[in-house]
């Protein structure tokens, strides 16, 4: 199913709707293991959402320039920049998720391998201690400029 947004255009085509390209419902129904390159796929490469918004923000620059719109077209060229540092804390942000999800997931199969519950399904009746898991790795938020 194609997701489709609302452009208020008060233009001879009147209010239109048009395919959201991409859309997110790939990345709502992502398991955990899926979510990074899900993430990935969407944002990044010559295809993904921040690649195409940067090429929307150039090619508009160039338009202004050309007609004659000179500041405008400095003011995309500026936003385009902040874009391509967004991308990169973006990717930043990707990777952290992914580690996150890769702790978390270390983290559950390791309590399941040690809880009373798991180990007296698997060793019987007997008395288990479990020793607590150890804390979250600590990344670097990302920068912001």
């Amino acid at each position: 199913m194609s997701s489709t947004v609302l452009r208020a255009d008060h233009g001879p085509r009147g209010n239109a709707r048009i395919p959201a390209a991409g859309g997110n419902d790939p990345l709502a129904g992502a398991r955990p293991e899926e979510f990074e390159e899900v993430f990935s796929a969407i944002l990044d490469g010559d295809f993904g959402a921040v690649a195409r918004l940067h090429q929307v923000l150039e090619t508009a620059s160039a338009w202004c320039r050309e007609h004659g719109v000179r500041g405008s077209a400095a003011e995309l060229d500026v936003l385009a920049g902040h874009l391509t540092d967004l991308g990169e804390e973006l990717h930043l942000v990707r990777e952290g998720a992914g580690d996150e999800i890769r702790f978390r997931s270390h983290r559950a199969a390791a309590a399941d391998r040690t809880s009373p519950a798991a180990s007296a399904r698997v060793a019987g009746p007997s008395a288990v201690t479990s020793t607590p898991a150890p804390p979250g790795p600590v990344r670097p938020l990302p920068r912001s400029r």
